[in-house]
């Protein structure tokens, strides 16, 4: 089930060739998963190990920023969209093979480093790796299954986010406790190795679509990318999202920790289980309901998430209100479960959108707006506004941060209900 958009046409090749998806398109799906597994895991592994990091490095909230924001997403900028461009002409499961053995290799470096410099240089080649998956992984599905199938594929696809980010909390947690964060770290860039073998060995290419779109858009254009305003309101829409998501991902646990006084076992235990398990429900549910919503009427997926995130703004101001921790955990998980609705119809619009040797580039695009300006951006900025205001707020400028960081949920909910009347426009416009 997609956000389907009736001026995009796919190749009777590929039709054909999709609508007998074997089970190995789907052992494919299943690996490209666990690599995107691997990559929150790794990326998100240093939010449980926060405390024990700024406590041995001695840094300030503003530098943990930094680290988890700009040093993440300027590396990311650099990779992301010329990395894309050349998964759309050489074989991109060899791009994704190198892309895990790069940001494996940063993550177990970075348990070796002493200084605040030394650990964003080895954050920043994480993101270097990272930037490459998402774009050709995006690209060989839209190769190996029809735009009816790709929102329900990139959502189980995306359930990496939930899945990484619940080991990277609980597993993390439990093993900082037990053997320091930094041989955390090293333990799990090994990880990487032996995943990126099984890429390179066992993926086979797909042959591509090369089919024209009805949308004439220059391969890699930016401008042309960026001129549909359907386009444009939904990856604006994916960024302000995801400030709000960085903030909470990459302060929730420091923020329980600080406020609750849970260790980091524990605080893994009850928030990453808690919120793992519904985002993964989250992730499959939006990609599911939106995509049944959207074969009624187009406008009506990216309805459902504008009401979502909505409702999500408001439970997570709530979860941020209450002293008691359980009511914290409820609330919190209300929000997390309906803001990772977005996945799944977000990236699938795009690639239905985007002309077929530009599918790698456009989803660039829309994960570096995503991940690189707006979760990057949040957790940044989540924590210099802490630093800023601890004057007014003291002990609670954590909370008041992420308050304030909360409501760019409701903002994106504008911009989602600005590209439903754009889809909606289209197909008037075709009828």
């Amino acid at each position: 089930m997609t956000i389907a958009v009736p001026d995009v046409q796919e190749s009777p090749r590929v039709e054909q060739a999709a609508s007998q998806a074997t089970w190995y398109a789907w052992y494919v799906v299943f690996v490209l998963t666990a690599c995107y597994t691997l990559a929150f895991v790794d990326s998100k592994i240093p939010f449980i190990l926060v405390q024990a990091i700024k406590s041995d490095l001695a840094l300030t909230d503003t530098q943990l920023g930094i680290i988890a924001g700009p040093a993440f997403s300027l590396m990311y900028a650099a990779g992301a969209m010329p990395i894309a461009k050349l998964s759309d002409r050489i074989a991109r499961k060899y791009v994704i093979a190198v892309a895990v053995t790069i940001w494996s290799g940063f993550t177990a470096a970075g348990g070796a480093t002493h200084s605040f410099l030394a650990f964003m240089f080895s954050r920043t080649g994480v993101a270097l790796g990272e930037s490459a998956l998402t774009p050709a992984a995006h690209s060989i599905f839209a190769d190996y299954f029809p735009a009816g199938q790709r929102s329900k594929v990139i959502a189980i696809y995306s359930c990496g986010i939930a899945i990484g980010s619940f080991i990277a909390l609980t597993v993390g947690g439990a093993l900082s406790d037990r053997l320091g964060w930094r041989t955390t770290l090293m333990i799990v860039g090994g990880v990487g190795l032996a995943l990126s073998f099984i890429v390179a060995a066992t993926v086979r290419e797909p042959a591509r679509d090369l089919s024209t779109s009805g949308r004439q858009m220059s391969e890699g254009s930016l401008v042309a990318l960026l001129s549909d305003p359907a386009i444009r309101n939904t990856i604006v829409g994916g960024m302000i999202l995801g400030i709000a998501n960085g903030s909470v991902s990459a302060w929730g646990p420091a923020y329980i920790m600080r406020t609750f006084h849970l260790s980091a076992a524990a605080t893994g235990a009850t928030y990453g289980t808690l919120l793992g398990i519904l985002a993964i429900v989250g992730t499959l549910a939006g990609g599911l309901i939106a995509g049944w919503l959207s074969n009624k009427d187009v406008r009506y997926g990216f309805r459902l998430l504008a009401a979502a995130f909505v409702i999500s703004t408001i439970a997570k101001i709530i979860s941020l209100l209450t002293p008691s921790y359980v009511l914290f955990l409820a609330f919190g998980a209300i929000s997390a479960f309906l803001q990772l609705f977005y996945p799944g119809p977000t990236y699938a619009t795009i690639q239905s959108l985007a002309k077929p040797n530009a599918r790698s580039f456009a989803s660039a695009v829309t994960m570096f707006c995503i991940n690189a300006v707006g979760i990057a951006g949040g957790a940044f900025l989540t924590g210099l506004l802490s630093d800023r205001l601890v004057p007014l707020a003291g002990a609670e400028s954590l909370r008041w941060s992420l308050g304030i960081m909360s409501l760019m949920s409701a903002w994106a909910a504008i911009h989602y209900w600005r590209a439903s009347y754009h889809l909606g426009r289209r197909v008037k416009a075709i009828g």
